[in-house]
């Protein structure tokens, strides 16, 4: 044997772990092509190598397989995080959102319960005027009745006067203004429209919020609002009767708060969880 292949001896495992200097590779590489006992002797120690390595690599990688898992599963973790919080801001708008719009609602709701008490302050009002006029005098006064129509009259259709011995329900009608089926008005002592008196035959509207009656000892005053006025007299009715409770109005801003809290309460549960594993991986 050659001193040349004791030297390559000694250099064959730091070549094959690819630990020698470019020169020292470039002279076993040019011994190892004349020389086919080196060669052979390198083939051999490179199977031994991979022989012992491979136990050690499949040890390391069944040693790594759980770390991967639990790798996985946080990374899992943190892309449902990233999601809980894309959904809380989300929900946070949608939460503010709906609560502007709850509060035009709110504000538009107590401008229509304005109207719907100024209407009803207008009905006392019409009949307090009307009383006033026919007690004042024991003749009706035309001309003071004309007056109080036309101080109402962008509502008012028909204002009538009627002797309350002809009347049924009349007990119903002293209680207060009533809305009420209209009294035939060719029974009317006198009825008052935009020009006055009126004498021709009346044809009463039908729709039963349309009519207000009211009566004394004496007299039974009903007046008939324009057909132009009739939709603000049903929302006024409906908001006296039938109003919106203020959980309806803010209905869907709470269901959302209560989901936003929800997500961020998750969200921070979540971080609490998996923040000291994820540094002990990173």
């Amino acid at each position: 044997m050659k001193n040349e292949c004791y030297i390559v001896h000694d250099l064959l495992p730091s070549y094959i772990d690819q630990l020698c200097s470019e020169e020292s590779a470039r002279f076993i590489e040019q011994h190892i092509a004349t020389c086919e006992q080196c060669a052979e002797l390198l083939n051999q120690m490179r199977v031994e190598f991979d022989v012992q390595e491979q136990p050690e690599i499949n040890a390391r990688i069944d040693q790594k397989k759980p770390f991967q898992k639990i790798a996985h599963f946080f990374n899992a973790q943190k892309n449902f995080r990233k999601f809980l919080s894309i959904s809380f801001w989300v929900a946070l708008l949608v939460t503010v959102g709906f609560f502007i719009y709850s509060l035009n609602v709110l504000s538009e709701l107590n401008d229509e319960r304005e109207e719907a008490r100024v209407i009803e302050q207008q009905k006392q009002d019409i009949m307090e005027k009307t009383f006033l006029v026919l007690s004042a005098q024991a003749n009706i006064d035309e001309m003071a009745l004309q007056a109080v129509f036309q101080e109402y009259s962008g509502q008012l259709e028909y204002l009538a006067v009627f002797p309350i011995g002809n009347i049924d329900n009349v007990t119903y009608l002293q209680e207060g203004p009533k809305n009420f089926y209209p009294i035939d008005y060719s029974q009317a002592e006198l009825v008052i429209g935009e020009n006055g008196k009126i004498t021709e035959s009346i044809i009463p509207n039908d729709y039963d919020l349309g009519t207000v009656a009211m009566a004394d000892d004496q007299w039974i005053v009903q007046f008939e609002y324009q057909e132009s006025y009739l939709e603000t007299i049903e929302n006024a009715h409906q908001i006296k009767y039938y109003p919106q409770s203020i959980w309806t109005v803010f209905q869907l801003p709470i269901v959302f708060f209560i989901i936003t809290m929800f997500i961020f309460g998750v969200w921070l549960i979540q971080k609490r969880i998996t923040k000291p594993v994820e540094n002990i991986l990173d």
